[in-house]
């Protein structure tokens, strides 16, 4: 007797689980009904199917006990800051809590901090993203950091039993981030190649480097042609340094460590040596010729210094780039001398030279080159070769083309029909070549020997079936 089927549907009132095409699961749950008669349901989104179920029994057991939290008077501004000071800053570095703070005294606090926790709703924080990124006119990632952080605290009140629901979950922000620059004159200019210097222009820049500060082309090349990030950079010592062997080696990064009062008011800022930003980022670098030549004229010129000015600036502890007294040099004023280069040969105006877009030309010459993106995820110190995939490739559309016109080369119709002329062939060695690999004239003689090969093969089998 055949098996009876088990229905797997689910009872009347317990709700229904799907899966979105994000890859997130919602669930909903009803609720009863509103005072117009009509059916209210609950959604609850999860990144998995067993967290839906998790937040849907929580509903259908506050629907049972009834409500527990909607009586708080407790306003977002205060709960939010406290929030900010006790769980939020011990869990990230001091320069990203200091953007979180930028981000809710900026944008959060004056639109919503004295409401009450459960009077915010998807709609009201909805505003606000489409306020901020009409503020910016696209041209920002606030309304992203927005969300971000609102979604982080509600999810915490809703843990501590102080919400319902998390408003931010239905809410919208657009992922078309337009790649543009602000020009000498203040006007917003697009580029295509906003993130790397273009490839028309990498050789000027490089011959520019000689045209200012003596700090400049050392530093510019380690960060663009040995995939350096401008903190570690700064952190780098000459006893990270192997000039024999052309070798470097990233094992610390400059940091900024801010000091806030119970306000979450800024206190004091100071630079400090710490760990990279991810145990991945401790690498070695093999070096280029002119990135070697470039750092020895620079420890000649620093050498100069100590005699000058009576500082050691070049043993093995001292900084690279260093202050001329042997100090730590502060991220600001390294921009601050980068971007004077910059807009004084044209960069800034053109294509919007910033520091970190060379450690981004460092990457797209790897891509170009047809280096294996997790060898380029290894060099730019990557916990992931996703980030180096999405975030660190902008090549130019042409390197696409290029895979498209070898096929096209190997399969034109020319190729094609020396192919049918070999139909009746057992194998065709061209088509089990690379790409790269063109058709000789000796492949005739190939195909010949290994017919002859098959044939002797086949009457061994013949003479081996007879004697059996």
């Amino acid at each position: 007797m055949a098996k009876k089927r088990k229905n797997s549907r689910r009872a009347n009132g317990e709700g229904s689980i799907v899966q979105r095409k994000d890859g997130r699961w919602c669930g909903v749950v009803t609720l009863g009904y509103k005072p117009d008669g009509k059916i209210n349901r609950k959604s609850v989104y999860g990144h998995s199917q067993a967290e839906v179920l998790e937040k849907m029994s929580v509903l259908k057991h506050r629907l049972v006990t009834g409500p527990q939290v909607s009586s708080t008077t407790a306003l977002v501004g205060e709960t939010m800051k406290n929030w900010l000071r006790i769980f939020k800053k011990p869990m990230v570095s001091s320069r990203t809590f200091e953007s979180n703070i930028r981000t809710f005294k900026n944008h959060i606090l004056p639109a919503i901090g004295n409401m009450k926790i459960n009077e915010v709703n998807t709609n009201i924080v909805q505003a606000i993203l489409t306020k901020s990124l009409q503020d910016h006119k696209g041209r920002s990632n606030t309304p992203k950091r927005i969300k971000f952080l609102l979604n982080q605290f509600y999810e915490h009140l809703i843990e501590q039993g102080l919400a319902y629901d998390n408003p931010t979950l239905k809410c919208k922000v657009s992922n078309r981030y337009k790649k543009t620059y602000m020009d000498s004159k203040g006007q917003h200019k697009n580029n295509e190649n906003y993130k790397a210097i273009p490839v028309a222009e990498r050789a000027r820049f490089i011959r520019a480097l000689d045209d200012g500060p003596d700090i400049i082309k050392p530093l510019s090349l380690v960060m663009m042609l040995a995939s350096l990030r401008i903190g570690e950079a700064l952190a780098l010592k000459w006893e990270n340094i192997d000039f024999e062997k052309g070798a470097l080696f990233v094992e610390q990064g400059l940091t900024e460590d801010v000091e806030f009062d119970n306000d979450l008011n800024i206190v004091g800022r100071k630079n400090i040596i710490s760990s990279t930003k991810t145990t991945c980022s401790k690498r070695a670098i093999k070096m280029p010729q002119l990135v070697i030549d470039a750092l020895l004229q620079w420890r000649k010129i620093q050498w100069c210094k100590e005699q000058v000015k009576g500082k050691t600036l070049t043993k093995s502890t001292n900084l690279v780039f260093c202050n001329d007294d042997g100090s730590i040099r502060s991220y600001d004023a390294t921009r601050r001398v980068f971007d004077r280069f910059a807009k004084k040969h044209g960069f800034r105006q053109e294509f919007g030279l910033h520091c970190h877009m060379l450690r981004q030309t460092f990457s797209n010459m790897q891509i170009e080159n047809k280096r294996n993106i997790k060898d380029v995820q290894h060099l730019l110190g990557h916990k992931d070769a996703k980030t180096t995939l999405t975030v660190y490739n902008s090549v130019d559309k042409s390197y696409y083309r290029q895979a498209t016109d070898k096929l096209n080369n190997l399969f034109n119709s020319d190729k094609m029909k020396e192919y049918k002329e070999l139909e009746n062939k057992k194998d065709i060695p061209a088509l089990n070549r690379e790409i790269e690999e063109e058709i000789e004239e000796d492949d005739d003689e190939e195909i010949e020997l290994l017919e002859k090969l098959l044939a002797q093969k086949r009457a061994r089998k013949k003479n081996k079936d007879f004697e059996m």
